[in-house]
């Protein structure tokens, strides 16, 4: 009796295990097509053959549109490596003038405002301060000691109003030698036998010849006009003032003098620097001296990084310089110091071409990727929506391009905007 409960049970157990599976099957049917529609990936990830570290990642329209990815090709062109060395800005010759009083007297202002003080900003020709000389106004005739200073004062004129004119004769044949050599560097340059850089030197030459020309005849009619006033007999009336000017236009570097001073014949007055141009002095380690490009423009950057490249470092000639307790010998660049308000002695970067230039893959510097060891990546496009990890063997940086040693083939699109979001699907890391 027992038994055939027992048989009884399981027959029923097994009907309703039957309806059971029968009430699962319908159920399956509608999970399977929701299973089925939320089956399509945005990316599916294949393993390649050739190496077990390469992927191939195939992204759907939507994901391509909604990572934003944007590519550009692998270029070749020549480039040099760049070092970044210390540079000190200094005044280059012929900016910075002295200006001292050519007879004794006694030191006036010549408006209202005063003597210019140190940091003001002065144009060519203007009035800094006036001279009152010291001659006796009491007597028509002047004392011996008078007659003796005078006579002294406008022999020392006549000697520094002849040197004036053979520096004005002699700037004028420089300026003139300045005109030819620049003329022949154009012709050369448009000749394509004459590198651009002869044409910059010419330039700076005719500039610096210019300059020390209006210096020089500055000079000479200041001294002439003295000579005239010395020449014009003694009266009873006060003496003319002299108007001290400055020969170029800058800054009031030093003022040395102040109002109703006396000084003598010589004195210096006041200095006064011209900061539009100047110099950027380059100490190197002499062993590199063999591996820097020293006809090649140099970059400059900010002690922050900066890149200040728009405004070019132009290699000039200066006097040889070095420092035997550092081993470094300078190199000096000529830069517009307009725009940068650049000060002498202040530090900045200067980025020097260290080797000859050579063909190199370019890639941007956005494309390169980084693994956990150190290697380098890029992602190359083979086709539509496809996409390749590639190794590259990285260089140097170069501003915003990456100078591979071996990478993809020329023309080859990389992907720029969206490649660590691809880094990230392949290894489970993105969205």
């Amino acid at each position: 009796m027992t038994q055939p409960r027992r048989l009884g049970d399981t027959v029923r157990f097994a009907a309703g295990g039957v309806m059971i599976v029968s009430l699962m099957g319908l159920g399956c049917t509608k999970t399977s097509e929701k299973s089925k529609a939320e089956s399509i990936q945005p990316a599916k990830v294949e393993k390649l053959p050739v190496e077990t570290d390469l992927s191939r990642i195939t992204l759907t329209e939507d994901a391509e549109r909604r990572l934003g990815i944007t590519t550009a090709s692998v270029v070749e062109r020549a480039v040099s490596r760049r070092r970044t060395f210390g540079g000190q800005a200094t005044v280059p010759a012929g900016k910075s003038i002295l200006v001292s009083t050519p007879i004794a007297g006694v030191v006036a202002q010549t408006d209202a405002s005063g003597i210019p003080t140190p940091g003001t900003d002065v144009k060519a020709g203007q009035a800094l301060l006036s001279l009152m000389p010291l001659l006796s106004v009491e007597r028509d005739v002047p004392t011996p000691a008078e007659q003796v200073q005078l006579a002294g004062t406008r022999a020392n004129l006549m000697a520094a109003q002849t040197v004036a004119a053979g520096d004005v004769e002699r700037g004028m044949a420089e300026v003139e030698a300045a005109k030819i050599a620049l003329d022949r560097a154009k012709q050369l340059f448009a000749d394509r036998a004459g590198a651009r850089r002869g044409v910059d030197d010419a330039e700076a030459t005719l500039n610096i010849a210019q300059s020390t020309l209006d210096a020089a005849k500055e000079r000479n009619a200041q001294l002439t006009k003295l000579l005239g006033m010395l020449d014009v007999p003694s009266s009873e009336e006060e003496p003319t003032p002299l108007s001290i000017t400055t020969p170029i236009g800058g800054l009031v570097n030093q003022m040395n003098v102040s109002v109703g001073q006396t000084v003598a014949a010589g004195a210096t007055l006041f200095e006064v620097v011209n900061f539009d141009t100047l110099w950027i002095r380059v100490p190197v380690f002499v062993d590199l001296l063999s591996a820097v490009q020293t006809s090649e423009p140099a970059r400059l950057v900010s002690l922050s990084g900066d890149d200040l490249s728009a405004v070019p470092a132009i290699p000039v000639a200066a006097p040889p310089t070095a420092d035997a307790t550092s081993s470094s010998a300078d190199l000096y660049y000529q830069v517009d110091n307009r725009e940068l308000g650049l000060r002498p002695g202040q530090r900045i970067g200067v980025e020097v071409p260290m080797s000859a230039s050579e063909q190199s893959l370019i890639v941007p510097v956005g494309s390169i990727l980084y693994d956990i060891y150190g290697n380098t990546w890029v992602y190359a496009r083979t086709s539509d929506r496809q996409y390749e990890r590639r190794r590259v063997a990285l260089r140097f940086v170069d501003g915003e391009d990456a100078v591979l040693r071996s990478g993809p083939a020329i023309g080859t699109p990389v992907v720029v905007d969206g490649a660590a979001e691809l880094f990230g699907t392949e290894f489970g890391a993105g969205k």
